[in-house]
Parts: C-alpha cells; structure tokens; sequence
C-alpha cells in the first residue's frame, strides 16, 4: 500500500512538472485583448504623432531597424548597414525575404518612395521634420539602400527607428489615398482586419511574416475612455493587458492575486502643462514662472499619482543620455511649488493677487486621470488668486487644436520617438518645428535654436551634451512647460499572459506585441 502511494505521489510529480514545464513553453494561439483610451487619429505611418496610433501601427508595419527591449538599435528589414568616415553617406544591406501584407516582395525602391513621401510638401507628414538632414535617398540595387545627409547627424541611425520611416507599398498608397490611414498595409507581424472608430480595432496574424508567425492569432484594441471602466473590464478577465487607475493603485499593487503581475519601469517620458507663449496674457514670462511656482506637483504625485510617477524638475528624464543632476537640482530650487514666491511673481507680472488677470482656460483632452490633475492645478492657482476653467476634447480634436495653436494652457505628454536628447530639446522647443512638428509652445529663443541645431551636426559627444545642457536651463528659466512628473510604466497582465516586456521608450505603446503568448 505504501509503495502504491509512492507511485502515485510520483506520478502526480512528473504530470505537475510536466505542466510547469508546458506552461513555460511558447505555444500558438488566441486572441490578445488590449484597450486604448482613444480611437487612433491614423494609421498612416507618415502622419503618426500620438501613442494609441503608434501601438497599433507598430504590429502591422517594419522600418529598416528598431530598439529592442534594451534600448539598442537592431536590424529589422536591413539586415546590416555601414557609414562612411565623413557621417554622410549611410548604406543599408536589405533582407530578401521581406513581403507586404498584398504578397509583393519589399526592395530598397519602396523605402526610397516611403521616405520621399514623407518629405514631399504635398504628404503634409508632421513628422517630415525627421527627414530633414536627409540630403538624398536612392536604390543602390535592389536591396541595397543608400541614404546621404546635407552635414553630420548624429543621432540619425535612432531617428529612423520612428514610425515615419516604416516601409509602405506605393500601389496601394496611391491608390487608396488618405484611405490608407484607414486601411493599412505594411510587412508587420500582424495584418489589419477591422477598425469599428470609437469601438474597437483588431489585426490578425501574418502566418509568412520574415521573423517568424507570432505567437497569438489576432490583437483587438477595445477603445475605452474612461479608466475606471477599462480596469473592471481587466478584473473580469476581458482585457489580458492594461493599465491600473490611480484610484485603484493601493488595492491592487498590495493584493497578492496582482500583485506578481505588474509590471514597473520608468520610460523616456514627461507629463507637463504647456504654454503657447505668442498668446496673451501667456507671453508674460513672469505670470509663467508664476503658474509653475504655484502648482504644487509633489502633491500631485503623491495623492493623485499615489508615488507611481517621479516628480519632474527638468525636461530631460533622468534615464536620458545627456540629463544634468545639476540642471535637476537648479530646477528643483528655482521652479519648484512656492506659494509665496508665485505671489510675489504674479504680482511682478503685473497681476497683483490676480488682480486685473482675465479667467484663464486649461485644456486637457478627455480622460478621468487628466481630469483629476487639472482639477489640482485649478486648485493651485486659485491660492494665489489666478481664476481658471477647464476645457476638455477628445484626443482627435485636441490635437488638431494643438497643431493650430489654439490652444494657450494645455496637458501634454512626451515620450521619446528615439533615445536622445534631441527628441526631447529640438522637437519641442527649436522654432523651427511650430505646431504639429513639436513646439505646440510655440516657443522661440534664438540661442536654443542655434544650441539644438549645432548639437544634431556634431559627432563629439561630450559636445553636444554641452549644447543641450545650455539650451535646457535656457528653456527652463524661459518656462514655456511646467514639467510635472517622469513617467512610469506599470502595466498589469492576467497570469496567463507571457512574453510581455515594458519598451524603454513609451511603455506599452512601444511593445510588438509578437512575441506575447497565451497559455488559455
């Protein structure tokens, strides 16, 4: 009897080892169950500028090379490349391998049309900027690509890892039109099927794909505004991967059925209210440094944000190559929450104790999460007399709004579209880039722009972080942004999902999604 006892406890060991081991083995298959806060505004590559679009379009598109989840540029499409000693002439070695979602065969000649499309006036690419150093681009033959720059751009290799230079066939580009924003075709992992706006969008696996079928069968993005009803979806096992509310953040971070599944990291990106400073009574810098003395943003992390963010004294995140600690600790002395000093700079600009000061509006676009914070800045300025009223948009709305400088306070988010300080200091504060391009502040000071066009041409490190440390405090003390906090990711994922990694750039809008699996 003992000895038929042993063998079932041993039998009983084998099948439960056999099904750890089972559960640790990738296997194909199911539907991955995402949301989004808002529908994406396109999924046109060439016209990408936010992260709900960027997320989708990332599993159904390929650029010639990407960050893995460390951080490093790796060959994706190229396979290798090499730049000449001068840092003009760089030359991509393309696989041969690579087809479209339609079944033609990807050469070097569609890269040389996607790009030009981007540059081209007549696309309207907001991000048509990123193609600026490029000089020229042709077909060496037909996979190999040769891309030359007008001077030396050192951050140039990082840039092509952003959405604009993802590969796209010309015949259907042309003949779709601006329905192609809508009807997508790429090389991805994962091939468009359905997008019901405001509803739901959902691709499906591409079993040819050149890396390899990813794991699950399809990806449906739920589009669902409001967090508190996204995160009850999560808890009734309809979503596999989402966000947790703030609200929720204490419960959920101490339950032990959560708690192994969240997963933190901080990200290369910043949460800030901006100012367009050409719009009165912003253009005062004085009622500026007033507003963001005034907002205490360390309450703001710690009530609202329950500590799951890093307080923001700089524009550049700590995690940034290039951040200064002693720019941070300037910033933190200068600009941080000061009841009396906002007073007294209120009243320097010409508003004693709000006296004289129209009613100001701050914009956000629509979420419960924003709503709150702004609902704390109003709150703020109100104790040094500044009266405000709040305005929301959906996100569509509030960024075209934004483009068109119509906005005069304003919630913004950035993260990093390449890991460098450039994407950060001249995308959002160079002149040259008003509007869609970035400087939604429409901000101009011209030592920045000479500092953050010197250090994009420069190949001496140590030079260019020179350069930008100077443009930074210069933007700082000119306050065009209060920056609020750093972001950081904490997404959470039901037990059964595998695979998931946070992209050290955007988070979970970053992540392709196919080398997630489901073992239900």
């Amino acid at each position: 009897m003992r000895r038929f006892t042993t063998i079932l406890l041993l039998i009983l060991l084998i099948t439960l080892l056999s099904g750890a081991s089972l559960a640790q083995t990738p296997r194909y298959g199911g539907v991955l169950r995402r949301s989004l806060i808002n529908d994406p505004p396109t999924l046109d590559p060439a016209m990408i500028t936010d992260t709900a679009s960027d997320e989708v379009a990332r599993q159904i598109f390929d650029g010639l090379v990407e960050y893995n989840p460390e951080g490093k540029v790796v060959p994706v499409i190229a396979k290798s490349w090499s730049i000449s000693k001068d840092g003009l002439t760089y030359t991509f070695y393309l696989r041969d391998d690579v087809y479209f979602h339609n079944g033609r065969k990807v050469t070097a000649e569609d890269f040389v049309y996607s790009i030009k499309r981007v540059m081209d006036p007549k696309t309207a690419s907001p991000r048509a900027n990123f193609a600026d150093p490029i000089k020229d681009i042709k077909a060496k033959s037909k996979y190999i690509l040769e891309i030359t720059l007008k001077e030396p751009f050192a951050p140039f290799l990082s840039t092509l890892t952003y959405s604009c230079f993802w590969v796209v066939p010309k015949e259907v580009v042309e003949k779709l039109g601006k329905d192609f924003a809508t009807n997508p075709v790429g090389t991805g992992a994962y091939i468009f099927e359905e997008w019901k706006h405001d509803v739901k969008v959902r691709v499906k696996a591409n079993l040819k794909y050149f890396r390899g079928r990813p794991y699950t069968d399809a990806i449906e993005w739920a589009i669902i505004p409001d967090e508190q009803v996204d995160f009850l979806n999560f808890e009734k096992g309809l979503l596999d991967i989402t966000g947790i509310p703030d609200t929720e953040w204490d419960r959920v971070s101490n339950d032990p059925k959560y708690k192994p599944y969240i997963i933190s990291k901080p990200i290369l990106g910043i949460y800030y209210l901006g100012f367009n400073v050409q719009k009165k009574p912003l253009d005062n810098k004085y009622l500026r440094w007033a507003i963001t003395r005034a907002i205490n943003k360390e309450e703001i992390v710690r009530v609202i944000r329950r500590n799951r963010a890093e307080v923001a004294y700089t524009i550049l995140p700590p995690n940034m190559p290039g951040f200064s600690k002693g720019i941070y600790n300037w910033a933190k002395e200068n600009l941080s929450y000061n009841l009396e000093e906002a007073k007294k700079l209120l009243e320097k600009a010409g508003y004693p104790g709000g006296k004289g000061l129209p009613e100001l509006t701050i914009f956000y676009n629509t979420s419960r999460a924003h709503q709150r914070i702004m609902e704390a800045i109003q709150a703020n300025l109100a104790e040094i007399g500044i009266k405000t009223k709040l305005q929301n948009y959906d996100w569509a709305v509030y960024l075209d709004l934004l483009d068109k400088g119509e906005l005069p306070i304003f919630r913004l988010g950035w993260v990093a579209d390449y890991i460098d300080p450039d994407n950060f200091l001249w995308v959002l504060f160079n002149s040259g880039n008003f509007g869609e391009a970035g400087n939604h502040s429409f901000y101009k000071n011209a030592r920045v722009d000479e500092l953050t066009n010197k250090a994009r041409k420069v190949s001496n490190w140590n030079l260019r972080v020179k350069y930008y440390n100077e443009a930074e405090k210069l933007i700082l003390e000119d306050a065009p942004i209060v920056p609020i906090f750093y972001y950081v990711s904490q997404p959470i994922h039901q037990p059964w999902v595998h695979g998931l990694y946070v992209d050290p750039l955007t988070g979970l809008s970053g992540v392709r999604y196919r080398v997630v699996w489901l073992s239900k």
